[in-house]
């Protein structure tokens, strides 16, 4: 060796060869060791992408190993005090190393001779490559149990699709919600109702998204479409039953039969036609004036809303006196209500949209949690029906059924039947139902909805009979009636498709005879 430096360099890059192929192995250990804790953790707690965890761990162990590895290397009197002692020089190199810079009369002869005896040396056998063996061994075994359970079933697996599955539905509803937002803001002439309603199914829309399971986003449905019909007028039911009896009224009149048409399209053709009835009033022959006072008269006695009837009654009031001026007016004020009425059937319009695609969302989230929770939708939604008593009004044995609940009998003076039951003048009776089978579908009648009047079947006198006609020739009516109010009310979209084909299925011809 011509310096001291240069032993040192030798030294240097035998100790670094040595060293990297330790720390190498250290490194390894402590990647296996990162991926089998993730993986351990992984089968307890359900971490996303927990493969990507556990192979971004490994980079990092390496990184940080290198870092100590060059942190931890030697000074020069570590590696020449280790050479000293490895190779038997018996510290000629480390007293050469301390003194090289001292010019003492035996300083001279020191350095020389451990160079010489450097020279004659191997000194890379200082640091020789070597392997620890319980290292190996234990790196081995980190290593394995680490890919065992990286390839056995994490029962995890089956939990993070479920949450993965939840959360697609709960995006899948919340798109459902914005979808109809968008449909009820694309409307040519929004409802008055429409700012409020928006906002209602904004707010639905964050709690879906923002909800922990479908479970509890099935929550904020029902609350939702309960504000929706909060926003309808109760009173709008009965005005348009007014507003109809009004067109009957007036159809068999001359003078207000084109009203009476306009009326029936629509409230606020209804309105126009009025106003311009009021315009015509002192065209009108006597008889025709009578005739209309009798036919707002009778539309008077008939209507539902307190406010139609009053104007109903001052308009055929002032036309029957003559005072034609007072009947423009009330029949002005009579269109303004038709005006305000076609307000509130818009508004029964939108209410309707907006609750049909919060449904479909329902819809949606309904299926995912029965998925979650193991069941099919058919088995989730069907019902048990209890057991109740009735009432009814005849005498002798009797039985009846109701919807939502279980069909029974009884005997006795006015027999009646369980669940929800008839009610009656006299008689009682008792029953038992049975419940529902798994399969069975349940369906219960649906409340009024916006927009939609109940006629009452008129009364029969004593000993009368019901009428009856041939299914064939009111079918069509019937038919037709049910479609329409499907169009306008509140059912879901998605199940208007099951009247059509109850229609259809009536008109086919039976093949198990």
């Amino acid at each position: 060796m011509s310096s001291l430096e240069s032993v040192v360099r030798v030294l240097r890059w035998s100790d670094a060869r040595s060293s990297a192929v330790r720390y190498v192995f250290h490194a390894l250990l402590a990647a296996a060791a990162w991926v089998l804790a993730v993986v351990i953790v992984a089968r307890f707690i359900p971490l996303e992408q927990a493969v990507r965890v556990a192979a971004f761990g490994a980079p990092f162990a390496f990184a940080a190993i290198a870092v100590a590895w060059i942190a931890a290397r030697p000074r020069p009197m570590r590696l020449m005090r280790t050479a000293d002692l490895q190779l038997g020089l018996k510290e000629r190199l480390s007293t050469a190393w301390e003194r090289r810079l001292e010019n003492g009369p035996m300083d001279a002869m020191l350095r020389r001779d451990a160079l010489e005896k450097a020279a004659r040396a191997r000194l890379a056998a200082a640091y020789p490559v070597g392997l620890r063996r319980g290292e190996v061994m234990l790196t081995a075994a980190v290593a394995i149990a680490a890919v065992g359970l990286v390839l056995l079933p994490n029962p995890m697996d089956q939990v993070l699709a479920q949450r993965r599955a939840d959360q697609a539905a709960q995006a899948q509803a919340a798109a459902t919600v914005a979808a109809a937002q968008k449909k009820l803001a694309a409307a040519s002439t929004p409802a008055p109702v429409d700012p409020q309603a928006q906002k209602i199914l904004q707010d639905t829309r964050a709690k879906i998204a923002s909800a922990p399971d479908p479970r509890a986003a099935l929550q904020n449905i029902t609350p939702a479409e309960q504000q929706l019909l909060q926003l309808s007028d109760p009173q709008t039911p009965a005005r348009a039953s007014s507003a109809q009896n009004l067109a009957n009224s007036l159809s068999a009149t001359s003078a207000g039969r084109s009203a009476s048409h306009a009326i029936t399209a629509s409230p606020s053709q209804g309105a126009q036609s009025m106003r311009d009835l009021a315009s015509q009033l002192q065209s009108l022959s006597p008889q025709d004036r009578a005739q209309l006072a009798q036919a707002l008269a009778a539309a008077a006695r008939q209507a539902k809303d307190p406010q139609m009837s009053a104007s109903l009654q001052k308009a055929s009031s002032t036309l029957a006196d003559g005072d034609l001026i007072g009947a423009e007016l009330a029949l002005q004020e009579l269109a303004g209500q038709l005006d305000a009425l076609q307000q509130q059937e818009n508004n029964d319009q939108e209410i309707a949209a907006a609750i049909n695609g919060l449904e479909a969302a329902r819809q949606q989230l309904a299926s995912q949690a029965d998925r979650d929770a193991g069941q099919s939708p058919a088995t989730a939604s069907a019902s048990p029906r209890a057991s109740g008593s009735g009432n009814g009004n005849s005498n002798g044995n009797g039985n009846g059924s109701a919807n939502g609940s279980g069909n029974g009998n009884g005997n006795g003076n006015g027999g009646g039947s369980g669940g929800a039951g008839g009610q009656g003048s006299s008689g009682s009776g008792a029953g038992q139902g049975s419940a529902a089978l798994s399969t069975e579908r349940v369906y219960v009648p649906a409340v009024p909805l916006p927009g939609q009047s109940e006629n009452d079947p008129a009364p029969l006198g004593p000993g009368q009979d019901v009428p009856q006609a041939p299914y064939t020739q009111v079918i069509q009516a019937y038919q037709q009636v049910a479609l329409d109010a499907a169009d306008q009310s509140l059912i879901p979209g998605s199940e208007r498709d099951l009247i059509r084909a109850y229609f259809s299925s009536l008109g086919e011809p039976s093949t198990g005879k």
